[in-house]
């Protein structure tokens, strides 16, 4: 009986042992699982957070291309424009607010409020922009002159703008004028610009601000930094700058009568002889010296009338493209305060001495009014 009694207790506690046992071995899988099902959840999540940031870091990067303007596009075209003026022969630097321009006197971005300024002789608003938008007509997102470098009187200011939110580039070479802002201006008044016909320019501007790389199909400058009047580009047509364009009249005392002469573009016609057009090309220094040389019996006579620009003392000198003596004409716009009023005057002079020969005013009753007049600085015989 006794060992009955004994055997029972000890069934039990084995029982009772291996209940316990497989109790542990169920905790610790439930435990297990547990452990990889959060894992398993820490990976997703870790996936999701990543995905996440994947698709935020890409749609900020998209919406900074997709943007108008902003500083990557800004310094695509700080390279650009250093190459494309090596294709021109001109170095071109950039200008925005803190560091203002000086074209002729003019600083900009400071001075657009205070400035008229005119396209394709239409008054409009210019205001700097860091993105390309704003209220203006023109939100001008970046600014280049070569004011530093060019030859007198023969610089180029470029605006780069956003216009109804199209890429534009204008272009302004005026050298003086009355461009300042008030209650008197009169139309032929203000810095007046135009859309550059340059296509490199323009659209290596627009593929910039599109988000796209731009492209030169232009000529390449050699390796050997030759100057403007030492490249392949000769022959070509050299206009005359913005604020001559247009007809201009003076009276003429001896023979009492209304002469005129109009420029447009690279040409100069007189109306003494609308058939005797004058047409200024850009030309070599070999070319000058190859033409001074030339035996008349063998000028090309298509070159007859045509001319070349040097740039004196502040005048404009229209010189023959054979003439190897004399002085050629001079030109020059000055500003005169008349009745009160700022009004632009084209000066016309020759000779040695730069002697003045005509002034001309836009107006035929400002010529009558002002024909005996001269102004301070002019010589005369």
């Amino acid at each position: 009986m006794k060992k009955g009694f004994l055997l029972v207790p000890l069934l039990t506690s084995a029982v009772l042992l291996g209940g316990c046992g497989n109790s542990q071995v169920s905790h610790s899988t439930h435990q297990n699982n547990a452990v990889k099902t959060n894992k398993v959840a820490d990976q997703n999540n870790q996936k999701n957070q990543s995905s996440a940031t994947t698709a935020t870091t890409t749609t900020a990067s998209d919406q900074q291309e997709q943007s108008s303007w902003n500083q990557s596009k800004n310094q695509k075209l700080a390279s650009f424009m250093q190459k494309w003026g090596a294709t021109m022969n001109q170095q071109y630097k950039s200008y925005g607010p803190g560091n203002n321009t000086n074209f002729y006197g003019i600083a900009f971005p400071q001075q657009f409020d205070q400035t008229l300024l005119k396209v394709d002789n239409q008054t409009v608003s210019m205001k700097w922009s860091n993105d390309g938008t704003g209220n203006a007509d023109y939100n001008v997102v970046a600014i280049y002159c070569d004011s530093d470098t060019a030859q007198p009187m023969n610089e180029h200011l470029y605006l780069f703008t956003f216009h109804n939110s199209d890429p534009v580039v204008l272009i302004t070479q005026q050298t003086n004028g009355n461009v300042t802002k008030s209650a008197n201006n009169g139309p032929d008044d203000g810095l007046h610009f135009k859309e550059t016909a340059n296509q490199d320019l323009s659209n290596g501007f627009k593929a910039i601000a599109n988000g796209k790389t731009p492209k030169l199909n232009g000529q390449k400058a050699n390796n050997a930094g030759q100057s403007s009047n030492s490249n392949n580009q000769s022959d070509a047509p050299d206009n005359f700058p913005a604020n001559m364009q247009g007809t201009w009249y003076t009276y003429d005392k001896d023979s009492d009568k209304m002469m005129s002469i109009t420029i447009s573009g690279n040409k100069l016609t007189d109306s003494e002889d609308p058939n005797d057009v004058t047409e200024v090309h850009k030309i070599t220094d070999s070319e000058k010296q190859a033409n001074e040389n030339t035996n008349p019996s063998t000028i090309d006579s298509s070159k007859r009338n045509w001319a070349y620009f040097n740039h004196i003392n502040g005048w404009l000198n229209v010189y023959g493209w054979y003439q190897s003596a004399g002085d050629g004409e001079y030109y020059k716009v000055m500003t005169e305060n008349i009745n009160g009023k700022d009004v632009p005057v084209l000066a016309a002079a020759s000779g040695a001495g730069i002697w003045l020969d005509n002034n001309y005013y836009r107006s035929q009753d400002l010529a009558q009014q002002q024909q005996d007049t001269t102004y301070d600085g002019e010589s005369t015989r």
